[in-house]
Protein backbone atom coordinates (compact mmCIF):
# COMPACT_ATOMS: atom_id res chain seq x y z
CA UNK A 1 0.00 0.00 0.00
CA UNK A 2 2.68 2.38 1.12
CA UNK A 3 4.29 1.84 -2.81
CA UNK A 4 1.37 2.63 -4.21
CA UNK A 5 0.52 5.25 -2.07
CA UNK A 6 4.21 6.60 -3.38
CA UNK A 7 3.33 6.08 -6.64
CA UNK A 8 0.11 8.04 -6.61
CA UNK A 9 2.36 10.80 -5.48
CA UNK A 10 4.79 11.10 -7.38
CA UNK A 11 2.24 11.04 -10.08
CA UNK A 12 0.66 14.08 -8.48
CA UNK A 13 4.05 16.10 -8.34
CA UNK A 14 4.22 15.30 -12.27
CA UNK A 15 1.02 16.69 -12.83
CA UNK A 16 1.61 19.74 -10.80
CA UNK A 17 5.11 20.06 -12.22
CA UNK A 18 3.71 20.15 -15.66
CA UNK A 19 0.77 22.64 -14.54
CA UNK A 20 3.26 25.26 -13.24
CA UNK A 21 5.54 24.66 -16.70
CA UNK A 22 2.29 24.82 -18.60
CA UNK A 23 0.98 27.76 -16.97
CA UNK A 24 4.47 29.88 -17.07
CA UNK A 25 4.55 29.20 -20.97
CA UNK A 26 1.25 30.61 -21.28
CA UNK A 27 1.93 33.34 -19.71
CA UNK A 28 5.45 34.04 -21.35
CA UNK A 29 3.34 33.85 -24.59
CA UNK A 30 0.64 36.01 -23.71
CA UNK A 31 3.21 38.46 -22.24
CA UNK A 32 5.20 38.59 -25.69
CA UNK A 33 2.22 38.58 -27.62
CA UNK A 34 0.98 41.69 -25.81
CA UNK A 35 4.06 43.30 -26.05
CA UNK A 36 3.69 42.68 -30.39
CA UNK A 37 0.32 43.86 -30.15
CA UNK A 38 1.73 47.05 -28.42
CA UNK A 39 4.25 47.43 -30.49
CA UNK A 40 2.23 47.05 -34.03
CA UNK A 41 -0.56 49.69 -32.81
CA UNK A 42 2.16 52.25 -31.23
CA UNK A 43 3.81 53.39 -34.53
CA UNK A 44 6.76 55.49 -34.09
CA UNK A 45 5.57 59.18 -35.20
CA UNK A 46 8.77 60.59 -34.96
CA UNK A 47 9.22 64.26 -33.64
CA UNK A 48 6.34 65.54 -31.54
CA UNK A 49 6.90 69.27 -30.88
CA UNK A 50 5.70 71.17 -28.21
CA UNK A 51 3.06 74.26 -28.84
CA UNK A 52 0.65 76.41 -27.54
CA UNK A 53 -2.91 76.12 -29.58
CA UNK A 54 -4.16 79.23 -30.75
CA UNK A 55 -7.43 80.81 -30.34
CA UNK A 56 -10.81 80.68 -30.87
CA UNK A 57 -10.55 83.99 -32.51
CA UNK A 58 -7.13 83.17 -34.09
CA UNK A 59 -8.64 79.79 -35.98
CA UNK A 60 -12.02 81.49 -37.05
CA UNK A 61 -10.07 84.19 -38.92
CA UNK A 62 -7.50 81.67 -40.68
CA UNK A 63 -10.49 79.47 -41.50
CA UNK A 64 -12.20 82.48 -43.10
CA UNK A 65 -9.11 83.18 -45.31
CA UNK A 66 -8.60 79.81 -46.13
CA UNK A 67 -12.38 79.17 -46.73
CA UNK A 68 -12.37 82.43 -48.97
CA UNK A 69 -9.37 81.05 -50.88
CA UNK A 70 -10.30 77.42 -52.04
CA UNK A 71 -14.06 78.36 -51.80
CA UNK A 72 -15.08 75.89 -49.05
CA UNK A 73 -17.83 76.88 -46.29
CA UNK A 74 -16.59 77.74 -43.22
CA UNK A 75 -19.26 75.54 -41.31
CA UNK A 76 -17.65 72.67 -43.38
CA UNK A 77 -14.09 73.12 -42.19
CA UNK A 78 -14.62 73.85 -38.61
CA UNK A 79 -17.08 70.67 -37.89
CA UNK A 80 -14.56 68.64 -39.48
CA UNK A 81 -11.46 69.97 -37.68
CA UNK A 82 -13.98 69.23 -34.30
CA UNK A 83 -14.66 65.89 -35.31
CA UNK A 84 -10.69 65.42 -36.25
CA UNK A 85 -8.79 66.98 -33.15
CA UNK A 86 -11.80 69.22 -31.24
CA UNK A 87 -10.29 72.02 -33.45
CA UNK A 88 -6.47 71.61 -31.80
CA UNK A 89 -3.20 71.19 -32.93
CA UNK A 90 -1.73 71.27 -28.76
CA UNK A 91 -3.23 70.20 -25.79
CA UNK A 92 -3.60 72.44 -22.93
CA UNK A 93 -0.43 70.86 -21.57
CA UNK A 94 1.66 71.30 -25.02
CA UNK A 95 2.09 68.32 -26.14
CA UNK A 96 0.90 67.68 -30.27
CA UNK A 97 -2.34 66.35 -30.95
CA UNK A 98 -1.69 62.91 -32.66
CA UNK A 99 -2.80 59.85 -33.30
CA UNK A 100 -0.79 56.97 -31.73
CA UNK A 101 -1.92 53.94 -34.43
CA UNK A 102 -1.95 55.91 -37.49
CA UNK A 103 0.33 59.23 -36.94
CA UNK A 104 -2.56 61.73 -37.67
CA UNK A 105 -1.09 64.47 -37.42
CA UNK A 106 -2.49 67.88 -35.69
CA UNK A 107 -5.63 69.58 -35.94
CA UNK A 108 -6.79 68.07 -39.33
CA UNK A 109 -5.20 64.16 -38.61
CA UNK A 110 -3.58 64.09 -41.65
CA UNK A 111 -2.00 61.12 -42.11
CA UNK A 112 -0.12 58.37 -44.31
CA UNK A 113 0.59 59.18 -48.03
CA UNK A 114 -2.13 61.80 -47.41
CA UNK A 115 0.35 63.65 -45.48
CA UNK A 116 2.89 62.77 -47.41
CA UNK A 117 1.33 65.21 -50.32
CA UNK A 118 2.59 67.85 -48.05
CA UNK A 119 5.77 69.03 -45.67
CA UNK A 120 4.96 66.39 -43.04
CA UNK A 121 7.22 68.43 -40.39
CA UNK A 122 5.69 71.36 -41.04
CA UNK A 123 2.59 69.73 -40.72
CA UNK A 124 3.34 69.14 -36.66
CA UNK A 125 5.00 72.99 -36.30
CA UNK A 126 2.79 75.31 -37.69
CA UNK A 127 -1.05 75.28 -37.50
CA UNK A 128 -1.77 77.17 -40.13
CA UNK A 129 -0.15 74.82 -42.85
CA UNK A 130 -1.96 72.19 -41.24
CA UNK A 131 -5.07 73.84 -41.35
CA UNK A 132 -5.23 74.34 -45.37
CA UNK A 133 -3.54 71.31 -46.05
CA UNK A 134 -6.39 70.05 -44.39
CA UNK A 135 -8.68 71.82 -46.50
CA UNK A 136 -6.92 71.39 -49.58
CA UNK A 137 -7.79 67.20 -48.81
CA UNK A 138 -11.05 68.18 -48.49
CA UNK A 139 -11.09 70.06 -52.01
CA UNK A 140 -9.77 66.77 -53.17
CA UNK A 141 -12.61 65.20 -52.13
CA UNK A 142 -14.45 67.21 -53.48
CA UNK A 143 -13.31 66.66 -57.23
CA UNK A 144 -13.44 62.85 -56.35
CA UNK A 145 -16.84 63.29 -55.94
CA UNK A 146 -17.20 65.16 -59.23
CA UNK A 147 -15.55 62.76 -61.13
CA UNK A 148 -18.07 60.11 -59.86
CA UNK A 149 -20.95 62.41 -60.68
CA UNK A 150 -21.56 62.35 -57.20
CA UNK A 151 -20.76 66.44 -56.71
CA UNK A 152 -21.66 68.99 -58.66
CA UNK A 153 -18.73 70.88 -60.76
CA UNK A 154 -20.49 74.37 -60.96
CA UNK A 155 -18.48 76.23 -58.34
CA UNK A 156 -21.63 77.93 -56.50
CA UNK A 157 -22.70 74.25 -55.63
CA UNK A 158 -19.96 74.06 -52.60
CA UNK A 159 -22.17 77.07 -50.94
CA UNK A 160 -24.78 74.60 -50.07
CA UNK A 161 -24.16 72.77 -47.19
CA UNK A 162 -25.89 69.42 -48.23
CA UNK A 163 -24.06 68.86 -51.35
CA UNK A 164 -20.72 68.04 -49.22
CA UNK A 165 -22.40 64.59 -48.55
CA UNK A 166 -20.38 62.85 -50.58
CA UNK A 167 -17.06 64.95 -49.96
CA UNK A 168 -17.17 64.68 -46.11
CA UNK A 169 -17.84 60.77 -46.15
CA UNK A 170 -14.76 60.87 -48.18
CA UNK A 171 -12.16 63.15 -46.48
CA UNK A 172 -12.47 59.85 -43.81
CA UNK A 173 -12.39 57.30 -46.64
CA UNK A 174 -15.32 55.81 -45.47
CA UNK A 175 -18.04 54.06 -48.06
CA UNK A 176 -21.26 54.51 -46.02
CA UNK A 177 -23.05 57.79 -44.06
CA UNK A 178 -21.21 56.49 -40.85
CA UNK A 179 -18.62 59.63 -40.64
CA UNK A 180 -20.49 62.32 -42.47
CA UNK A 181 -23.94 62.00 -39.76
CA UNK A 182 -21.55 62.15 -36.68
CA UNK A 183 -19.95 65.55 -39.26
CA UNK A 184 -23.21 67.16 -39.95
CA UNK A 185 -23.96 66.22 -36.05
CA UNK A 186 -21.57 68.33 -34.58
CA UNK A 187 -23.03 71.51 -36.94
CA UNK A 188 -26.19 70.96 -35.46
CA UNK A 189 -25.29 70.53 -31.61
CA UNK A 190 -21.59 72.82 -31.95
CA UNK A 191 -20.03 70.98 -28.95
CA UNK A 192 -17.16 72.31 -27.57
CA UNK A 193 -15.16 74.97 -29.06
CA UNK A 194 -17.49 74.94 -31.96
CA UNK A 195 -20.22 76.93 -29.84
CA UNK A 196 -17.88 79.72 -30.31
CA UNK A 197 -16.59 79.09 -33.50
CA UNK A 198 -19.98 78.70 -34.74
CA UNK A 199 -22.55 81.23 -34.47
CA UNK A 200 -25.56 78.86 -35.37
CA UNK A 201 -26.90 75.39 -35.12
CA UNK A 202 -27.49 73.83 -38.62
CA UNK A 203 -29.29 70.81 -39.11
CA UNK A 204 -27.97 69.20 -42.55
CA UNK A 205 -30.43 67.39 -44.43
CA UNK A 206 -29.18 63.86 -45.80
CA UNK A 207 -29.89 63.22 -49.53
CA UNK A 208 -30.80 59.86 -47.98
CA UNK A 209 -33.50 61.37 -46.00
CA UNK A 210 -34.76 64.04 -48.86
CA UNK A 211 -35.22 61.29 -51.93
CA UNK A 212 -36.96 57.94 -51.59
CA UNK A 213 -35.22 55.15 -52.08
CA UNK A 214 -31.81 56.73 -51.94
CA UNK A 215 -28.62 54.49 -51.62
CA UNK A 216 -25.23 55.22 -50.84
CA UNK A 217 -23.93 56.16 -54.33
CA UNK A 218 -26.74 57.54 -56.12
CA UNK A 219 -25.92 60.92 -57.84
CA UNK A 220 -27.71 64.24 -56.70
CA UNK A 221 -27.64 68.02 -56.17
CA UNK A 222 -29.05 70.32 -53.27
CA UNK A 223 -30.09 73.73 -54.55
CA UNK A 224 -30.52 76.79 -52.20
CA UNK A 225 -34.53 76.55 -52.62
CA UNK A 226 -34.62 74.07 -50.13
CA UNK A 227 -34.67 71.58 -52.95
CA UNK A 228 -33.06 68.73 -54.19
CA UNK A 229 -32.62 66.53 -57.32
CA UNK A 230 -32.42 63.15 -57.84
CA UNK A 231 -29.93 61.17 -60.48
CA UNK A 232 -33.06 61.14 -63.00
CA UNK A 233 -33.48 65.34 -62.71
CA UNK A 234 -36.77 64.84 -60.39
CA UNK A 235 -37.16 67.23 -57.63
CA UNK A 236 -37.73 66.59 -54.16
CA UNK A 237 -38.91 69.30 -51.53
CA UNK A 238 -36.46 69.44 -48.17
CA UNK A 239 -34.65 72.02 -46.30
CA UNK A 240 -31.27 72.95 -47.54
CA UNK A 241 -28.56 75.45 -46.12
CA UNK A 242 -26.05 77.64 -47.79
CA UNK A 243 -22.69 77.74 -45.88
CA UNK A 244 -20.52 80.57 -45.36
CA UNK A 245 -17.98 81.29 -47.90
CA UNK A 246 -14.82 83.04 -46.22
CA UNK A 247 -14.84 86.39 -44.89
CA UNK A 248 -17.72 88.69 -46.16
CA UNK A 249 -15.42 91.70 -45.64
CA UNK A 250 -12.63 90.41 -48.13
CA UNK A 251 -15.43 89.29 -50.53
CA UNK A 252 -17.22 92.86 -50.37
CA UNK A 253 -13.84 94.36 -50.84
CA UNK A 254 -12.98 92.36 -53.52
CA UNK A 255 -16.20 93.20 -55.30
CA UNK A 256 -15.83 96.81 -54.61
CA UNK A 257 -12.70 96.63 -56.44
CA UNK A 258 -13.87 95.12 -59.57
CA UNK A 259 -16.91 97.12 -60.23
CA UNK A 260 -14.52 99.93 -60.12
CA UNK A 261 -11.99 98.46 -62.35
CA UNK A 262 -15.47 98.09 -65.27
CA UNK A 263 -16.32 101.82 -64.27
CA UNK A 264 -12.41 103.04 -65.35
CA UNK A 265 -12.85 100.27 -68.67
CA UNK A 266 -16.48 101.95 -69.75
CA UNK A 267 -14.04 105.47 -69.18
CA UNK A 268 -11.62 104.00 -72.07
CA UNK A 269 -9.31 104.33 -68.84
CA UNK A 270 -7.59 100.78 -68.98
CA UNK A 271 -4.34 101.50 -66.79
CA UNK A 272 -6.83 102.58 -64.01
CA UNK A 273 -8.50 99.73 -64.47
CA UNK A 274 -5.39 97.41 -63.80
CA UNK A 275 -4.73 98.90 -60.90
CA UNK A 276 -7.97 97.16 -59.26
CA UNK A 277 -7.53 93.98 -61.36
CA UNK A 278 -4.07 93.74 -59.78
CA UNK A 279 -5.51 93.61 -55.81
CA UNK A 280 -8.22 91.36 -57.03
CA UNK A 281 -5.29 88.59 -57.98
CA UNK A 282 -2.82 89.84 -55.27
CA UNK A 283 -5.51 88.47 -52.89
CA UNK A 284 -4.37 85.02 -54.53
CA UNK A 285 -8.42 83.68 -53.44
CA UNK A 286 -9.80 81.40 -55.21
CA UNK A 287 -13.62 82.85 -55.84
CA UNK A 288 -15.34 83.98 -58.92
CA UNK A 289 -13.63 87.36 -58.45
CA UNK A 290 -10.27 85.99 -59.73
CA UNK A 291 -11.41 84.52 -62.99
CA UNK A 292 -13.19 87.75 -64.02
CA UNK A 293 -10.37 89.95 -63.24
CA UNK A 294 -8.21 87.68 -65.54
CA UNK A 295 -10.65 87.90 -68.11
CA UNK A 296 -10.97 91.66 -67.69
CA UNK A 297 -7.42 92.35 -67.78
CA UNK A 298 -6.73 89.73 -70.66
CA UNK A 299 -6.50 92.66 -73.47
CA UNK A 300 -3.46 94.14 -71.55
CA UNK A 301 -1.45 91.43 -70.95
CA UNK A 302 -0.46 90.76 -74.65
CA UNK A 303 1.33 93.93 -74.94
CA UNK A 304 2.37 94.03 -71.23
CA UNK A 305 4.09 90.45 -72.32
CA UNK A 306 6.04 92.41 -75.41
CA UNK A 307 7.11 95.22 -73.04
CA UNK A 308 8.74 92.66 -70.34
CA UNK A 309 10.58 91.28 -72.97
CA UNK A 310 11.79 94.52 -74.40
CA UNK A 311 13.52 95.50 -71.30
CA UNK A 312 15.22 92.06 -70.38
CA UNK A 313 16.89 92.44 -73.37
CA UNK A 314 17.81 96.29 -73.27
CA UNK A 315 21.16 97.59 -71.88
CA UNK A 316 22.06 97.51 -68.08
CA UNK A 317 20.95 100.94 -66.47
CA UNK A 318 17.76 101.02 -68.84
CA UNK A 319 17.06 97.56 -68.05
CA UNK A 320 17.10 98.00 -64.17
CA UNK A 321 14.92 101.51 -63.99
CA UNK A 322 12.23 99.87 -66.68
CA UNK A 323 12.24 96.14 -64.57
CA UNK A 324 11.82 98.03 -61.57
CA UNK A 325 8.42 100.29 -62.72
CA UNK A 326 7.32 97.31 -64.30
CA UNK A 327 7.68 94.92 -61.42
CA UNK A 328 5.74 98.01 -59.27
CA UNK A 329 3.43 98.72 -61.82
CA UNK A 330 2.36 95.06 -62.38
CA UNK A 331 2.60 94.07 -58.38
CA UNK A 332 0.43 90.72 -57.66
CA UNK A 333 0.37 89.48 -61.42
CA UNK A 334 3.05 86.74 -62.48
CA UNK A 335 4.26 89.48 -65.03
CA UNK A 336 4.85 91.28 -62.00
CA UNK A 337 6.89 88.53 -60.29
CA UNK A 338 8.80 88.30 -63.12
CA UNK A 339 9.88 91.60 -63.79
CA UNK A 340 11.55 91.65 -60.28
CA UNK A 341 13.25 88.16 -60.77
CA UNK A 342 15.03 89.70 -63.52
CA UNK A 343 16.32 92.75 -61.93
CA UNK A 344 17.37 91.25 -58.63
CA UNK A 345 19.55 88.72 -60.99
CA UNK A 346 20.76 91.46 -63.04
CA UNK A 347 21.29 93.94 -60.52
CA UNK A 348 23.30 90.88 -58.77
CA UNK A 349 25.29 90.31 -61.82
CA UNK A 350 28.69 91.71 -61.99
CA UNK A 351 29.27 94.22 -64.73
Amino acid sequence: MARWESKEARGRAAAYAWGVRASIYTLLTGALLLSLTTSAEAKDCGRLPKGKNPSVEEISNEIAKISAKHNVPTEIIKAIAWRESGCQQWRADGTFVYNKTDCGLGMFQLTGATARQFDVERLKDDWKYNLECGVTVMVQKWKRAERRGQAPTDPEARKILENWYYPVAYYWGGKTEDYLKKVFDHLEKRPGRLQQLLSRGVKITLASEAIPGFKWGDKFRAWPDDRFEDSEGKPHKAPTHTGTIGDPRTIAALETWLARAEKELAKGKPARAKKYLLRVLAADLDTPHKAKAEKLLAPQLEEARKQLDAFKAAERQLALRELRKFAKAWKGHPLGDEALESYKALKAKKR
